[in-house]
Protein backbone atom coordinates (compact mmCIF):
# COMPACT_ATOMS: atom_id res chain seq x y z
CA UNK A 1 0.00 0.00 0.00
CA UNK A 2 1.50 3.28 -0.97
CA UNK A 3 3.07 4.93 2.29
CA UNK A 4 0.79 8.28 2.38
CA UNK A 5 -3.11 9.35 1.76
CA UNK A 6 -2.13 10.76 -1.49
CA UNK A 7 -0.79 8.24 -2.43
CA UNK A 8 -3.58 5.99 -1.93
CA UNK A 9 -5.95 8.47 -3.12
CA UNK A 10 -3.99 8.38 -6.47
CA UNK A 11 -4.15 4.36 -6.62
CA UNK A 12 -7.75 4.17 -5.57
CA UNK A 13 -8.60 7.01 -8.34
CA UNK A 14 -6.58 5.35 -10.48
CA UNK A 15 -8.44 1.66 -9.93
CA UNK A 16 -11.93 3.79 -10.41
CA UNK A 17 -10.99 5.49 -13.58
CA UNK A 18 -10.16 2.23 -15.02
CA UNK A 19 -13.55 0.76 -13.85
CA UNK A 20 -15.20 3.50 -15.93
CA UNK A 21 -13.18 2.98 -18.83
CA UNK A 22 -14.22 -0.78 -18.84
CA UNK A 23 -17.96 0.18 -18.34
CA UNK A 24 -18.03 2.86 -21.19
CA UNK A 25 -16.15 0.47 -23.40
CA UNK A 26 -18.68 -2.75 -22.73
CA UNK A 27 -21.51 0.06 -23.38
CA UNK A 28 -23.70 -1.87 -26.42
CA UNK A 29 -25.33 0.67 -28.76
CA UNK A 30 -28.14 2.68 -27.04
CA UNK A 31 -30.65 0.79 -29.24
CA UNK A 32 -30.27 -2.18 -27.86
CA UNK A 33 -29.32 -0.72 -24.63
CA UNK A 34 -31.81 -2.32 -21.98
CA UNK A 35 -32.39 -1.29 -17.84
CA UNK A 36 -31.34 -4.73 -17.03
CA UNK A 37 -27.97 -4.44 -19.59
CA UNK A 38 -27.50 -0.93 -17.44
CA UNK A 39 -27.71 -2.37 -13.90
CA UNK A 40 -25.80 -5.46 -14.90
CA UNK A 41 -22.88 -2.86 -16.45
CA UNK A 42 -22.42 -0.85 -13.26
CA UNK A 43 -22.80 -3.87 -11.05
CA UNK A 44 -19.83 -5.01 -12.60
CA UNK A 45 -18.34 -1.72 -12.16
CA UNK A 46 -18.59 -1.21 -8.60
CA UNK A 47 -18.01 -4.53 -8.07
CA UNK A 48 -14.56 -3.91 -9.65
CA UNK A 49 -14.08 -0.79 -7.78
CA UNK A 50 -14.74 -2.40 -4.60
CA UNK A 51 -12.22 -4.96 -4.78
CA UNK A 52 -9.73 -2.73 -6.22
CA UNK A 53 -10.13 -0.27 -3.57
CA UNK A 54 -9.81 -2.73 -0.61
CA UNK A 55 -6.94 -4.94 -2.49
CA UNK A 56 -5.33 -1.60 -2.33
CA UNK A 57 -6.20 -1.17 1.24
CA UNK A 58 -5.71 -4.35 2.84
CA UNK A 59 -1.99 -4.46 0.98
CA UNK A 60 -1.34 -1.69 3.05
CA UNK A 61 -2.62 -3.17 6.26
CA UNK A 62 -0.20 -6.31 6.31
CA UNK A 63 2.68 -5.40 8.80
CA UNK A 64 5.24 -7.43 8.43
CA UNK A 65 6.53 -9.21 11.39
CA UNK A 66 10.23 -9.10 13.04
CA UNK A 67 9.83 -12.88 13.65
CA UNK A 68 7.83 -16.11 13.12
CA UNK A 69 8.12 -18.89 15.03
CA UNK A 70 6.68 -22.35 13.91
CA UNK A 71 3.95 -23.07 15.76
CA UNK A 72 4.93 -26.91 15.44
CA UNK A 73 8.09 -27.02 16.04
CA UNK A 74 9.01 -23.67 17.83
CA UNK A 75 12.24 -23.22 15.73
CA UNK A 76 12.31 -19.03 14.19
CA UNK A 77 10.81 -19.29 10.53
CA UNK A 78 12.78 -17.63 7.49
CA UNK A 79 11.86 -15.39 5.54
CA UNK A 80 11.82 -16.61 1.56
CA UNK A 81 10.99 -12.95 0.11
CA UNK A 82 6.87 -12.10 -0.77
CA UNK A 83 4.62 -14.08 -2.33
CA UNK A 84 1.08 -13.58 -3.87
CA UNK A 85 -1.82 -14.82 -2.30
CA UNK A 86 -5.54 -15.12 -2.90
CA UNK A 87 -7.75 -14.24 -0.47
CA UNK A 88 -11.53 -14.39 -0.90
CA UNK A 89 -13.47 -11.58 0.78
CA UNK A 90 -17.32 -10.81 1.66
CA UNK A 91 -17.27 -8.84 -1.81
CA UNK A 92 -15.13 -11.04 -4.00
CA UNK A 93 -11.44 -12.37 -4.28
CA UNK A 94 -8.46 -10.37 -3.92
CA UNK A 95 -5.15 -10.44 -4.49
CA UNK A 96 -2.09 -9.96 -1.52
CA UNK A 97 1.09 -9.88 -1.95
CA UNK A 98 2.79 -10.71 1.88
CA UNK A 99 6.16 -11.88 3.30
CA UNK A 100 5.88 -15.12 3.22
CA UNK A 101 8.59 -17.57 6.14
CA UNK A 102 9.24 -21.19 5.88
CA UNK A 103 10.36 -23.40 9.25
CA UNK A 104 13.89 -24.63 8.20
CA UNK A 105 12.77 -28.17 10.29
CA UNK A 106 9.78 -28.85 9.23
CA UNK A 107 9.14 -27.13 6.23
CA UNK A 108 5.62 -25.52 7.07
CA UNK A 109 5.27 -22.09 5.37
CA UNK A 110 3.12 -19.23 6.31
CA UNK A 111 1.90 -16.02 5.30
CA UNK A 112 1.73 -13.93 8.44
CA UNK A 113 -0.27 -12.23 10.15
CA UNK A 114 -2.30 -15.85 10.86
Amino acid sequence: MPNNREELEKQLRAKAEESIRKLLDNLPDKSELTMTDIENLVGEMGQEVTQGATEAIAQGEQAEPSEMICEGCQVRMHKRGRRKKRVVTKRGEIELERAYYVCPQCGVGVFPPR
